[in-house]
């Protein structure tokens, strides 16, 4: 008997190349047209739309609003509910596949046409606060599958009262991570860092949950004109950026700080300058610029921020104790100074268990069971 194909809908946040909407990329490339009938909805005109399968049809949700829409929305109407109820009409879902837990509005619709609901969680609990407890329930107790990305983010959800959870780690496209070294090293002569100078790389949006405001901290604790740091990632316009940017500016200490913004092209360029990976993160589900600092051979040094301590074992780097400036200054100091032992092929051995080929083949296996 030949089943018939399943109808998904794919819900992404911005369409940007953050982690997780990399990871939803590099499954619909794959996924098998055979089986599935796929469409993608997105909250935001992102540039990451252009490089799915130009097959896929795509819906734009608005919540960034018109005049006329906001106009709607005063006399009670909302146009993102709207939207989606106009979805779910004219793509007729077996599946909401929603790959984060901030889209709350999914599931509110979802209801209302009996559509099941499949959430794939990237966040840990600090990511929570930005729903409210209604919200939270409904995506808890209506999702027919809820997916961790990490062992610590399906426990999470588990403690939050999710009954029906499966655990797929996020992974990386290998052959996405190119090496150039003469690109590296051009940037390297541009940032007038020495080639006596041991490079950290650090690499996210600059957040307090990724810890971009400790960055000044870690640069005093190691005081060293020896050793520079790169931050590399977007900017979030708040008041915390500012006093950050500005002790980087002026620092009390030897250590150079380095502010590159967001990178595109050169993204993999400035990860290859650094002769280590530093992972600030108060909380990280399972970042996948880990996996990739470890196939270009980076030992890493972190904190305990989540994923990070199921991925990084003997001879990748070091995980603190706690979060701490002081043990992670120590940290980097041993691996500095060669006080550890480092395999940089066991990285590289370690990071192709995370790529995409096992990835989609779990997440097949995941829709599968469901």
């Amino acid at each position: 008997m030949i089943s018939k194909k399943q109808r998904i809908l794919f819900f992404t946040p911005f369409a940007t190349r953050t982690g997780s909407e990399m990871m939803l990329l590099y499954i619909l490339q794959r996924i098998d047209r055979s089986r599935y009938d796929i469409g993608i909805v997105s909250f935001a005109q992102g540039d990451l739309l252009a490089e799915f399968p130009s097959d896929i049809p795509i819906f734009v949700v608005p919540r960034q609003y018109s005049f006329c829409q906001k106009v709607q929305h005063h006399l009670g109407i909302n146009p993102t509910l709207q939207s989606l109820r106009k979805i779910a009409r004219d793509f007729k879902a077996d599946y909401w596949y929603v790959n984060t837990m901030m889209l709350p509005e999914t599931v509110t619709v979802a209801k209302e046409f009996s559509i099941k609901v499949i959430t794939h969680f990237h966040e840990l609990p600090l990511t929570y606060f930005y729903l409210n407890s209604a919200d939270m329930k409904n995506i808890i107790t209506y999702s027919q599958l809820l997916i961790g990305c990490s062992q610590v983010t399906a426990n999470a959800i588990e403690q939050a009262g999710g009954k029906n959870v499966a655990l797929l780690y996020s992974f990386i496209d290998p052959a996405k991570v190119i090496r150039r070294p003469e690109r590296s090293a051009k940037l390297r002569d541009a940032l007038g860092i020495p080639e006596d100078t041991f490079v950290w790389v650090a690499s996210g949006m600059t957040s307090e949950r990724k810890g971009f405001d400790l960055l000044p901290d870690i640069a005093e604790a190691i005081d060293n004109p020896k050793v520079h740091i790169i931050w590399v990632g977007g900017r979030i316009d708040d008041g915390m950026v500012y006093y950050t940017e500005q002790r980087c500016a002026n620092p009390k200490t030897k250590t150079k700080i380095h502010l590159v913004g967001q990178q595109k092209e050169d993204y993999y360029p400035y990860l290859d300058i650094g002769n280590g990976f530093l992972l600030t993160s108060r909380q990280d589900p399972f970042p996948l610029v880990m996996i990739e600092a470890a196939l270009l051979g980076k030992p890493i040094v972190s904190f305990p921020s989540g994923g990070i301590s199921e991925f990084v074992q003997d001879g990748m780097g070091l995980v603190t104790d706690d979060i701490s400036v002081g043990q992670m200054a120590v940290a980097m100091r041993k691996v500095m100074d060669g006080d550890i032992t480092l395999n940089s092929q066991k990285s590289q051995e370690r990071a192709h268990e995370f790529d995409v080929e096992n990835g989609y083949r779990n997440w097949t296996q995941l829709m599968d069971n469901l």
